[in-house]
């Protein structure tokens, strides 16, 4: 029987992986899997190494659907965000190695965003440093010279606030679209309240907030999952979409097309109901 595989795109065009040895990244060597890194071997990107691979073809041999679904809730989450009206900015809060090519599954967000809104401020943020020397090489053409780069660890929810309003090239008093994609599951909810009620009551009026998240494998696929994961040293905290929405209290769900429903995976639109000025 074959063994199942991980999604096959394009190759990235944009920060490929320096020859030679590899660096160690955010204190960890090199053979450690790094979430991101994981993500780029689901998704068909070429910049991991072997230890991430072996984590994405773990998962992807314990539900052969795994790598399927989180392209399908990158397209989904891609689509809303181009969809917004009346918002041209857009923080890609956690926003890994999507540094591929605009028809690929690691599409940045300003290949999506771009064609319907002209001119839109996009930032790249997340902590990770593979990330942000990757998203620095995608920031150089043909990424638009609106989109950002910004440093930022979502467990500080403070400084991330700060630094979103002071660093990134947003216009704070204009609504601004943030994409959480595919990362709240490597949060606690000890981590993940204090964010989320940061950004409800910290975004400019009219906000809105777009999420993808896990959901719980079934049966005993659940507890293999939540091995595999361990094993590999990585964050894992999936949740029903009734323990998502308990995170939420202050925000609006807002209705989204059947087409943003992603096999697992929970989809959210959600604003705070405040309108801009």
């Amino acid at each position: 029987m074959p063994r199942p595989s991980l999604v096959r795109r394009p190759a990235a065009r944009w920060g490929r992986l320096p020859s030679g040895p590899a660096p160690e990244l955010d204190g960890q060597p090199p053979e450690a899997a790094v979430s991101a890194r994981v993500s780029s071997a689901l998704l068909g990107g070429k910049d991991h190494w072997p230890r991430d691979r072996d984590a994405a073809q773990r998962l992807c041999e314990l539900d052969p659907s795994w790598a399927r679904d989180a392209a399908a809730a990158r397209a989904a989450v891609l689509g809303l965000a181009a969809a917004t009206r009346g918002i041209d900015q857009f923080v890609d809060l956690g926003c890994g190695l999507t540094t591929g090519a605009a028809d690929s599954a690691l599409a940045p967000l300003h290949t999506a965003v771009g064609p319907r809104h002209p001119g839109a401020h996009v930032v790249y943020a997340d902590r990770d440093p593979m990330v942000l020397a990757h998203t620095r090489a995608l920031l150089h053409p043909p990424a638009p010279a609106t989109a950002r780069h910004l440093e930022a660890d979502l467990t500080d929810p403070v400084a991330l606030l700060a630094a979103l309003r002071h660093e990134a090239g947003l216009q704070w008093r204009r609504p601004v679209a943030v994409l959480l994609s595919d990362v709240l599951h490597e949060l606690t909810d000890a981590q993940a309240r204090p964010l989320l009620a940061a950004l409800r009551d910290d975004l400019p009026d009219g906000s809105v907030l777009l999420l993808t998240h896990r959901l719980p494998a079934e049966g005993a696929t659940a507890a293999a999952v939540a091995t595999a994961h361990t094993e590999a040293a990585l964050a894992w905290h999936p949740r029903a979409a009734d323990q998502l929405t308990a995170l939420l209290p202050g925000w609006r769900a807002l209705p989204l097309a059947h087409t943003t429903r992603t096999p697992g995976f929970t989809t959210l639109a959600v604003t705070t109901g405040r309108r801009p000025a």
